[in-house]
């Protein structure tokens, strides 16, 4: 049987395609490679791209909990409220534990700012 120009077209696709994937695949392991990243197992996929999280602290009181018991003697700034509420025992994850006590003190209602001393509301 004599193979046609179509014959040969398809053929010369398919080689084609086949080696298209072969040189995808390799270029992907060279990128893992250069990131730093071990390579995949054939058949499976790599690592999923994307931040790695810190595992939460247990801590017997939550963070509203223990800055309103450290706001129970007096007024604080913020920075005298992080050590009060370290010193009860809460473990921050976070790089900046400033910004999770802020974010908590400024977004709830409960907390009262006065000339950068907060308390706690009634």
């Amino acid at each position: 049987m004599k193979l046609t120009d179509v014959d040969k077209y398809v053929a010369l696709r398919e080689a084609l395609a086949k080696e298209k994937t072969a040189l995808e695949a390799r270029l992907a392991a060279i990128n893992r490679a250069l990131e730093g990243k071990a390579p995949a197992a054939p058949g499976k996929p790599g690592p999923k791209p994307g931040p790695r999280r810190r595992k939460r602290a247990r801590n017997e009181l939550s963070m509203k909990e223990a800055a309103v018991k450290a706001l129970a003697g007096r007024p604080l700034s913020r920075t005298e409220l992080l050590a009060a509420v370290q010193k009860l025992g809460y473990t921050f994850t976070a790089k900046n534990p400033l910004n999770s006590l802020s974010t908590l003190l400024y977004s709830d209602k409960s907390f009262k700012n006065s000339d950068g001393k907060f308390s706690v509301g009634k």
